[in-house]
């Protein structure tokens, strides 16, 4: 698995297609679980996470499930913990849900990279 993080607009979807040319893209915006055990690019992860959350839904068990049967799937999160701490709670509950997940699955990534201005910057991995 990998992931890629970094804001939004910044090109983390196109530099996914040119690793993975030929994958399905499942976007969190509108997938489901089903749609992620197909894919090879899984697209806003972030808000995922905020619909898995805003059904009541602990994320985590699903994409651990999700992972074991698409082992090589490329994950691409927006990065929203940087600003201003918001004064909802249920906000400020979702950014660090995604942050913890996040952290996890960079634990168990053969390789992570943040793309900022389209240019990629590898966090863990192999340097190509």
């Amino acid at each position: 698995m990998r992931l890629i993080v970094g804001g939004k607009g910044q090109g983390k979807r196109a530099y996914a297609l040119t690793a993975c040319p030929s994958g399905g893209v499942a976007d969190g915006e509108n997938c489901d679980a089903e749609d992620l055990t197909s894919c090879r690019i899984f697209d806003n992860l972030h808000l995922w996470v905020r619909r898995e959350m805003e059904e009541g839904r602990d994320p985590w068990p699903t994409l651990e499930q999700v992972l074991e049967e698409n082992p090589d799937m490329i994950i691409l999160c927006d990065e929203i913990g940087c600003g201003i701490v918001p004064m909802d709670p249920s906000e400020r509950e979702w950014r660090e849900k995604t942050g913890r997940i996040c952290c996890a699955l960079a634990g168990r990534a053969q390789r992570v990279e943040r793309v900022i201005c389209g240019c990629v910057q590898v966090i863990k991995g192999d340097k190509e």
